[in-house]
């Protein structure tokens, strides 16, 4: 092996001897063996062959060169310029178009929308202060929100709030800033900050009273120190979870097993504050982010802007879509992605119910798994040992785009304990599930039971009548057995078994079919939008002097 090192040379220069004295060295005797020429031999004599004659200068490829204009050219044609490398895409700079645009905030209405509740507020899940525990059969005004519009505490002068979440026993609002101000009961660590121990400002050697600080609204400061504009939001049972403008994803609280608490994570049982829970694939130009959450009673669903469907949680009853090992129950804790049939599928709509999942993908078709022991997953029903879960995504019938005739198809899906909604771009609502309390919205001689081969549920859709059918609905919520839905026209029905109030139709706690809380004609107020809890319901109506 050579070495690194070059040759060492003499400082002195060589010694030539003139051309007359050199002596001619006599011819090699003649052998029958010829030596082996040595490397350095024949070396020598290259390079005396070389000083001699030097090699003939190649031929050049092509015509001469010629310079015009100080351009050089070949062949008659302008030399082209070298290649310019790309400036590298600085780090989260999207130059790709998403296939699932970013959410956005809704548009602001003046007067700013009031919150009205009604149900069981035991928790302080009502927000209206730890003076106001009681139950609700028709919707109330909560003051305290009336109160903060006036300061001017949701952002400029008289804004209001943008959406309401009720949760299991909580309730998350949004405000314009895109605040998230929670209430409730906070023992699973579902409001997103702590509520236990708290120093008082005023007072150092006292802690803030816990009930006041569960009972009033206050907003999640973690996410406002982090400039988080929220603007999607989701409650479980004690999970909660928020995407922002930015298409960013926090999650806290906690999930809970058929045996009791599971935990939020494999390292935390509960999970107080706000965090970053999954960090999506990126690329240069293509950087993946989050666009809508739903939540079931013990887990999580998101959809990204490329498609992609993630799930975690409590898997027991198959509604993360994919096997969770009895013994490995927290692994379940961990998102991962979901397949929808094929890879090629992409999904653009995510629902959930308490113990089953939903999406619909590009084409209109509506997928399910999870829990279908009463027909909730729309996915069929022959014998609880063959369907009572569904642990792949299955498509729901009766609900393609191209079943709903090819103009039609589902935009929002929501569901309850044992039953699911199914809302269309039309307008139209489509249910199944368990029937026997009312949550379907349909009587019991509806045509939709004519041909179910098991009483008290329905396995595939059906649609659900409205009493006015040029007023279609654009918004559904449902909670354990109960139903609500908000009209274009701002009309405000609910439907199913409220035993504490959650229908808000006083003296009624089962209602068969969709039942007026709000008017579309008459009244001051207008419904926007609303949410089924647990054992509560919000909803933000209108002023419908607004419209004047």
């Amino acid at each position: 092996m050579a070495s690194g090192a070059p040759p060492r040379r003499s400082a002195r220069a060589a010694s030539a001897k003139p051309a007359a004295e050199a002596v001619e060295k006599p011819p090699a005797k003649s052998s029958t063996k010829t030596p082996a020429r040595s490397k350095k031999t024949v070396a020598k004599r290259l390079s005396e062959e070389d000083a001699v004659a030097p090699p003939p200068a190649k031929r050049a490829r092509g015509g001469p060169k010629v310079i015009e204009n100080g351009v050089v050219q070949a062949n008659g044609k302008p030399k082209p310029e070298p290649r310019k490398k790309a400036s590298p895409i600085p780090k989260g700079v999207q130059t790709k178009p998403y296939f699932n645009p970013l959410p956005t905030p809704p548009q602001h209405v003046r007067p700013a929308p009031r919150l009205f509740v009604w149900g069981t507020g035991n928790f302080g899940q009502f927000g209206m202060g730890p003076d106001h525990l009681a139950e609700f059969e028709k919707p109330q005004r909560n003051v305290w929100v009336e109160e903060k519009i006036k300061e001017g505490a949701f952002g400029e002068a008289e804004a209001g709030l943008e959406s309401v979440a009720a949760g299991g026993m909580h309730t998350l609002f949004i405000d314009e800033n895109g605040t998230i101000w929670s209430c409730g009961t906070n023992d699973d660590a579902a409001l997103g900050r702590v509520t236990t121990n708290v120093p008082d400002p005023e007072k150092p050697d006292e802690f803030l009273d816990i009930d006041t600080l569960t009972a009033v609204p206050h907003p999640l400061q973690t996410l406002v120190d982090e400039k988080f504009r929220a603007v999607r939001v989701a409650t479980g049972d004690s999970i909660s979870a928020a995407i922002s403008a930015d298409g960013e994803l926090r999650a806290w609280g906690s999930f809970r097993g058929v045996e009791g608490l599971l935990g939020f994570s494999s390292g935390h049982k509960h999970q107080f504050l706000p965090a970053p829970i999954l960090e999506l694939p990126s690329k240069p130009g293509d950087t993946e982010k989050f666009v809508s959450v739903a939540a079931g009673n013990n887990h999580l669903l998101v959809l990204t802007t490329h498609g992609n469907v993630y799930t975690w949680g409590a898997g027991e009853q198959g509604q993360l879509g994919r096997k969770v090992l009895e013994r490995r129950k927290i692994h379940g804790t961990v998102p991962e992605k979901i397949v929808l049939g094929s890879r090629s599928h992409k999904a653009v709509i995510v629902g959930a119910g308490n113990y089953t999942s939903f999406a619909v993908d590009e084409k209109g078709v509506v997928w399910a798994w999870g829990l279908n022991n009463m027909g909730q997953a729309g996915t069929g029903f022959t014998s609880a040992a063959a369907d009572a879960e569904v642990q792949l995504p299955k498509r729901v019938r009766g609900l393609s785009k191209e079943e709903l005739g090819g103009e039609d198809y589902v935009v929002q899906i929501a569901g309850g304990e044992h039953h699911t909604l199914f809302l269309t771009k039309a307008g139209k609502v489509y249910a199944c599930g368990r029937s026997d309390g009312g949550q379907l919205g349909l009587e019991k001689d509806s045509e939709a039971f004519k041909d179910s081969e098991f009483p008290d549920m329905l396995a595939e859709p059906a649609l659900v009548p409205f009493p006015d059918d040029d007023d279609p609905v654009v918004f559904i919520s449902a909670g354990i057995k109960n139903n609500l839905a908000v009209t274009q026209d701002g009309a405000l029905y609910s439907w199913g078994t409220g035993p504490s109030g959650e229908l808000g139709i006083k003296g009624e706690d089962e209602v068969a079919t969709p039942t007026v809380v709000v008017r579309r004609e008459g009244g001051k107020w207008a419904a926007i939008a609303g949410s089924c809890g647990g054992q509560h319901t919000a909803a933000l109506l209108r002023l419908k002097e607004a419209d004047a």
